[in-house]
């Protein structure tokens, strides 16, 4: 946890507030004497944890090498030796001191510990990234900006700069931290009153800024902490440089320009200036069955009181039919422009099979029992025969693949490359089952596997529309591309899709049905890319699988993995690069990471990654997946993700 110091604190009063050891407290922070700033944030060791002492301690102004040594029961003579530092004691304001031997120790020299810190590059989020840096001698803010990939109104902005004159010795945040956000989503237990304290707001302030009469909040709502001008974006996590300019009618490098950013990479809480003549571009909604002002505030990233202003509503009282004004939305099916594609003409029905409209549909010949997923248990049971549900999911597949044949092309920018898309789990397999809340209030449940379908067969479309040869490793028997009107019809847990291929079908048995887990048949994903990519250059096949986890203990944003070993010392080098490359186009907080995992392992492909598109073990992901508009969205993060890796190697190559 961490604290931010308030006036009158003490630090003696923050440990006993926080239940923990006052020296543990002080070294935990660095801290050698009892002096601390207003505003200074504070890690805090879990209550009654064991006292784990830091591996190295950062020089401040007026530090001595025997003065740190005390401070964390090191003796002289120990630091001397760790950090090859002479008998006169010298070390500088910023150097690095060593502690004790890591695990797997580094040596410091007291001549690389004074270096200046190594800036991560705009994407490398898969290694720990420096949060805080001491300024030096000779820095100035906007060399501090550009070396950390922040914009110079960010850095004023996380440390309350009104100048730009710094100090050698002075700590400056050169990452945000979860109370610089611009939302907060309620979670269960929180109140009203806790939530403005934890964000140092008045609650008249937050209650004004939400629109709230009251003192209810519903779990999962989406309360605003900063009231801004018509012409400031605040960044959520997610949102991309890109769909933020393309939402405004703006191009990216007048956004970049506006905002004196260097790079694509923006952070959460981050405030971006728009053009004045766009920022009050407004769309328009039209209220479908089921919707209420919550929801679409949320859609549209809105206050209800800012919508209720903006369309003169005295109540939340809507009707079907009704057109309201909004904030343009992220992501809003602006590549399928309708001079181009009509989305509208890929909903095919295959012939010969029965069309079956429901509100989370629709299906083709079979539809599940159930309108909604009941529980986090319910499921309905798989057909009796794997090879006569591959036929039937194969006749609802060729329909829809003529469909997107007949609509043309986007652009011809992934011609010759070979795509495999892999919906993670299916068929035995649901992967996560989560419950949610609606803008009411009321519990619904949100099963993995048939949402990541879904968004798999967006991007499948957005993929070969951009002239990709694209496969999917799963296919479904009785549905395509689905809406959800209203969005409270979840998708219910059927265990009926099979693997693309009739190789893996044809002896009929229960265990061709995909299952995951330790004892599942994830090779047969592996498999499949074998077969898609034969005879293809490894250097134009692309492999995505995609997920939406249940991981408290991950980042609340996209996560891109690229295989590397349990001990770390085989990595995929070329797909972490390619992991990189997507982190722009998926969105602000986005992050990667190695991990041995058996669908990248001994795949063919020249890249490949899991992308954890949501985090379903945070409620406003499980409540996002509900919504169509933000599958697309999702799908579209990926492709633009894959789009921008293409024109990077082609620049290279003309190099």
């Amino acid at each position: 946890g961490s604290y931010i110091v308030r006036a009158g604190d003490t630090l003696s009063r923050i440990a006993a507030k926080s239940g923990v050891n006052l020296t543990q407290l002080k070294r935990t922070n660095g801290l050698l004497d009892d002096r601390i700033a207003v505003g200074r944030k504070l890690r805090l060791p879990a209550a009654g944890a064991a006292e784990v002492k830091p591996l190295s301690h950062t020089v401040r102004r007026d530090e001595t090498l025997s003065a740190i040594g005390v401070a964390y029961g090191v003796k002289l003579a120990t630091l001397r030796k760790l950090n090859n530092i002479a008998d006169d004691d010298r070390i500088d304001v910023g150097q690095r001191i060593a502690l004790r031997v890591s695990k797997t120790p580094r040596p410091v020299s007291s001549a690389n510990a004074a270096a200046p810190v190594s800036p991560p590059t705009s994407a490398s989020t898969d290694e720990e990234e420096v949060r805080e840096y001491v300024v030096r001698l000779g820095d100035t803010l906007s060399e501090i900006a550009l070396r950390f990939d922040v914009s110079l109104g960010l850095l004023r902005q996380l440390n309350r700069l009104k100048k730009d004159r710094i100090l050698p010795g002075q700590k400056l945040r050169v990452r945000p931290s979860r109370e610089d956000e611009g939302i907060h989503i309620v979670r269960r237990h929180e109140t009203l009153s806790g939530i403005a304290l934890r964000y140092r707001l008045e609650l008249s302030a937050l209650k004004d800024i939400n629109g709230i009469e009251g003192d209810r909040i519903l779990i999962g709502q989406k309360l605003r902490l900063r009231q801004v001008s018509t012409a400031t974006h605040v960044v959520e996590r997610g949102d991309a440089l890109w769909e933020i300019a393309r939402a405004y009618g703006m191009k990216v490098g007048e956004l970049k320009e506006l905002n004196g950013l260097t790079s694509d990479r923006i952070y959460p809480g981050q405030e971006l200036t728009l053009n004045s003549d766009r920022a009050s571009r407004h769309a328009v909604y039209q209220i479908t069955r089921g919707d209420n002002l919550s929801e679409i505030a949320r859609l549209h990233q809105m206050t209800v009181a800012e919508l209720k202003r903006l369309n003169n509503l005295k109540s939340s009282i809507i009707h079907p039919g009704q057109q309201l004004r909004v904030r343009p939305m992220l992501g809003n099916h602006n590549w399928l422009k309708q001079s181009e594609i009509r989305w509208a003409d890929l909903q095919v029905t295959p012939r010969g099979l029965k069309r079956i409209d429901l509100g989370n549909g629709p299906y083709f010949k079979a539809r599940p029992k159930a309108d909604q997923q009941k529980s986090l248990n319910y499921y309905e049971g798989h057909p009796a025969s794997p090879l006569a549900t591959y036929k039937q999911a194969c006749k609802v597949w060729k329909g829809f693949d003529q469909a997107i044949d007949r609509a043309g092309r986007l652009s011809r920018a992934l011609e010759g490359w070979h795509i495999v898309l892999d919906p993670g789990h299916g068929g035995l397999d649901p992967g996560a089952v989560v419950k949610t809340y609606d803008g009411n209030g009321d519990e619904l449940y949100v099963v993995e596997d048939e949402y990541v379908y879904d968004i798999a067969l967006r991007a499948y479309v957005l993929l070969r529309l951009h002239g990709a040869r694209v496969r999917m490793t799963l296919l479904s028997p009785n549905h395509l591309i689905r809406d959800n009107g209203p969005p409270s019809l979840t998708f219910v847990n059927e265990k009926n899709e099979v693997y693309n291929s009739l190789a893996l079908n044809k002896r009929n048995r229960r265990e061709n049905w995909p299952v995951g887990g330790r004892n599942g048949n994830l090779a047969d994903r592996v498999r499949i890319a074998r077969e898609a990519f034969e005879g293809i250059p490894s250097s134009r096949c692309v492999f995505l699988s995609f997920h939406a986890d249940k991981e408290p203990r991950a980042p609340e944003a996209p996560l891109v993995l690229y295989y590397e070993n349990r001990d770390g010392r085989r990595r995929d080098n070329p797909s972490r690069q390619f992991a990189k490359t997507l982190l722009p186009a998926l969105g602000a907080g986005a992050r990667t990471r190695g991990q041995n995992l058996g669908v990248l392992r001994n795949n063919p492909a020249g890249v490949k990654v899991l992308v954890e598109l949501r985090n379903l073990a945070y409620v406003d992901h499980a409540w996002a997946l509900r919504f169509e508009q933000l599958r697309h969205r999702d799908a579209e993060k990926v492709v633009k993700g894959v789009l921008d890796y293409v024109r990077q190697r082609q620049l290279s190559a003309r190099r």
